[in-house]
């Protein structure tokens, strides 16, 4: 009762306001709770927008933090395989300087130093070996390595060599249980400064600092910043707790939200977003929507007083138009005893007309922005997968080059060992032909060479598949070699696989070694029979292929531009999917054990990747696999050799030495050098010996005559074979130079192709080889001579 009579006292109040301020108590009291609820969501939202960016910071920190620990890990562990260098166990500083100089190509900006356990540096890539070198200048960071006999990294400091700030990854180098050595690779700050720069360009403060709390990059204000302190706030958080978000100011002086966050190395990593950035856009939002309800609220007012106005006498005909409107119905302009109520009661009609119109265009809209939001999302996760796989064919690219960096190694030391086996296997076996009572004996020795033979093959595979062959390019017409290896293809195929060759109208030619595509093209022809278990059909096919930009982007590997191709396709078993990354490492085979060496698709790709071209395989299991070769075109203005194929091996009996020529033999592996000296004097040649480039050069001078010079590539001291024969080059300019070696990477070799003018006799060779070709380069010499002097 109490209730009602309060209701009907404030009725009788309200009753007696005039209409227009009894509308705007109805707008008050409609708006405020509106507005206060509004400030109540604008703050929630601001605390989830905040937390949202304390959570995205974070997540941003922790990848930061993992590429940092990847970064350091792969110079720790580039650090960690040259702990292993036999070179360095022995002490030989010059040759493990040039492998050390080797492995830091795959870390630009990067040097290594060597210092023994009292601290002193005693060689430093940065610096000729033998040069005077400073102390280490963090010894103590030396001797924690060889307490724990683990790496340690160590802060930023002023590099003792190169005098500019670094970072280093200590390494200690025992010998038993005795220090021995400690390897410092060091970290330039740009190499951290590229991760952060890459990655973080949207405004962000990122900052990655030391053990010590000093920055080792920074952005922004990278230069500026390295080598000093982080931010007071900063150090105070990190000291509370390794990992979490603190509100501080910057170095700068600007308040910031950090989340920050450890790496496994003892470093810390820390990503701010500014206060005034994120507090810009809220502030934005809560201008924009306190002047709309402002305006909504002031309109509301003034309609209302305009209504109750001009409405004394038509309310209740507006009002039940007005219902109609509000629940969508058709409103028809309803009757009214004055002109101004008649324009309201034709509005409401007009306007019911109008709100069925857009409701339409809305419908449509909204069907129209579906669509389109479908084809964006669409082309973002074709973008994403585009990305994925280019990442996937890098990783893999970067792991072969690992792999052929070892296997070239290992063939070049192999080689070495088998010019002596090889080499006293001949010779054995030449001897033995003169003595009947020992033919017993011919049948092992032939056993051995066959086996030593093998060996050699398989160095030579290792060789292609690290790129470090030295190759031979002519101009080759695809479509002609295809053509003349038909007929032995079908004999090795059998008679149960059907061979067809589709060859592409207008080949362009190509510039390729012509062994190696046949030695390829043999390859996947045996493989396709394998697959096929010897029944099946095998297409060979040639055309002329342009590979685009976006082909290029896709795989990372290729240049664009115009190639050759030449395809074999099988109708075998195919490859699994989990297997077809893998088919182009060495010794993988999809074969069953025993029945393949896991050489022939890697040496294949090797080949092509020196020759400058690409290589794809497509599979699907059950329906066949597709290997395609692109080779680069040749423009026809070059001048190339002309494909060398079908001259025949010499077999016509050693060429001796004419009397009294004289050989100067320079070779610092003293098993290969009494071996090349035995047979250079069986030749008949008087033979001059040197163990390096400083001896052959003292040796020359000294000797009364020298009609050739038969040189390693690779000697001990600092003198090349190339160098040796520039400096002799210099003295006598006709004098005929042959070269030997195990594998190419040295300097008369680029690209995988002999230089201009340049013999090479690789290695392992035989009497005949070595007699076949010395002879060669003397009689090519005096030829030379002979028109130096002039008819």
């Amino acid at each position: 009762m109490r209730v009602n009579g309060a209701l009907s006292r404030c009725a009788a109040v309200l009753g007696r306001l005039p209409l227009r301020r009894q509308l705007a108590l109805l707008v008050a009291a409609t708006a405020l709770p509106l507005l206060l609820l509004s400030l109540l969501m604008f703050k929630q939202m601001v605390a989830s927008e905040r937390q949202g960016i304390r959570q995205s910071l974070m997540v941003s920190a922790k990848t930061l933090a993992g590429l940092v620990d990847n970064e350091i890990a792969t110079h720790a562990a580039i650090a960690a395989t040259l702990a292993q260098s036999k070179a360095l166990q022995a002490d030989d500083l010059s040759a493990f300087w040039l492998e050390a100089k080797a492995a830091l190509e795959f870390v630009p900006a990067a040097w290594l130093a060597v210092s023994n356990p009292q601290g002193q540096i005693v060689l430093s890539t940065l610096a000729p070996p033998g040069a005077a070198l400073p102390r280490h200048i963090a010894p103590e960071t030396i001797q924690q390595g060889f307490a724990t006999r683990k790496p340690q990294v160590g802060g930023l400091v002023l590099g003792p060599v190169a005098q500019r700030q670094t970072t280093f990854v200590e390494v200690p180098v025992f010998r038993g249980d005795t220090p021995a050595y400690s390897l410092s690779i060091a970290m330039p700050p740009s190499r951290f400064h590229s991760l952060i720069a890459d990655k973080f360009t949207h405004g962000e403060v990122v900052g990655i600092v030391d053990a010590k709390k000093i920055f080792v990059a920074r952005i922004p204000d990278h230069e500026a910043r390295v080598g000093t302190l982080a931010s007071e706030g900063w150090r105070a958080a990190m000291a509370e707790s390794p990992e979490g978000w603190t509100e501080n100011k910057t170095v700068e002086g600007n308040w910031s939200l950090t989340a920050y966050t450890p790496t496994a190395y003892g470093w810390t990593i820390g990503i701010a977003r500014l206060e005034s950035d994120i507090a810009r856009p809220l502030n934005k939002i809560l201008w924009s929507a306190g002047l709309a309800a402002g305006a909504l609220t002031l309109l509301s007012a003034a309609l209302a007083g305009l209504i109750a106005w001009n409405a004394s006498f038509g309310m209740i005909a507006l009002a039940r138009a007005a219902g109609d409107l509000g629940e969508g119905r058709p409103v028809t302009q309803p009757p009214a005893p004055f002109d101004e109520a008649s324009v309201i009661a034709k509005a409401l009609a007009d306007a019911s007309k109008e709100l069925s119109r857009r409701n339409d265009l809305l419908a449509r809209a909204n069907s129209e922005l579906e669509a389109t939001v479908t084809q964006r999302t669409g082309e973002l996760v074709a973008e994403m997968q585009r990305r994925k796989e280019t990442e996937t064919t890098l990783r893999q690219a970067q792991k072969i080059d690992s792999i052929g960096q070892l296997a070239g190694g290992i063939a070049h030391d192999f080689n070495n060992m088998l010019t002596i086996i090889l080499g006293n296997l001949d010779t054995i076996q030449r001897r033995l032909r003169s003595l009947d009572s020992a033919a017993i004996l011919h049948r092992p020795v032939e056993a051995a060479l066959k086996g030593a033979r093998s060996a050699a093959n398989l160095t030579h595979r290792l060789l292609a598949f690290s790129r470090q062959q030295p190759l031979q390019p002519t101009r080759l017409d695809l479509n002609a070699l295809v053509s003349s290896l038909a007929d032995m293809l079908a004999r090795t195929i059998g008679e149960g696989v059907k061979m067809q060759t589709v060859s592409g109208a207008g080949l362009w030619p190509t510039l390729a070694d012509a062994n190696q595509v046949e030695n390829a093209l043999v390859n996947l022809a045996v493989n396709a029979r394998d697959a096929m278990s010897g029944n099946g059909k095998m297409t060979i096919e040639t055309g002329n292929a342009y590979l685009d930009d976006a082909y290029a982007a896709r795989f990372g590997d290729v240049k664009a531009g115009q190639y050759v191709m030449l395809s074999v396709s099988d109708t075998g078993a195919g490859i699994a999917e989990d297997k077809l990354e893998k088919v182009f490492e060495p010794f993988f085979s999809t074969k069953e054990p025993g029945k393949g060496t896991g050489l022939g698709l890697s040496m294949i790709h090797g080949f092509v990747k020196q020759s400058g071209g690409h290589v794809r395989i497509y599979s699907e299991v059950g329906h066949g696999t597709s290997v395609t070769i692109y080779l680069p075109r040749l423009v026809e203005s070059d001048e190339v050799k002309t494909d060398p194929r079908g001259a025949g091996e010499d077999l016509q009996p050693l060429m001796q030495a004419l009397p009294g020529e004289t050989i100067l033999l320079v070779e610092d592996d003293e098993d290969v050098r009494e071996y090349a000296v035995e047979v250079l004097e069986d030749l008949g040649y008087q033979v001059a010996v040197a163990a390096s480039g400083e001896e052959a050069l003292r040796v020359f001078s000294n000797a009364p005559r020298v009609d050739a010079l038969f040189t390693d590539v690779v000697l001990g001291g600092s003198m090349t074979g190339r160098q040796l024969a520039d400096r002799i080059g210099k003295i006598n300019p006709s004098l005929p130079v042959l070269f030997t070696t195990g594998y190419t990477r040295n300097a008369i070799v680029h690209q995988g192709r002999l230089d201009t003018g340049v013999n090479l006799l690789s290695k392992p060779f035989t009497q005949r080889e070595l007699a076949a070709k010395i002879r060669a380069v003397i009689n090519l010499g005096g030829k030379r001579a002979a028109t130096d002097r002039g008819p």
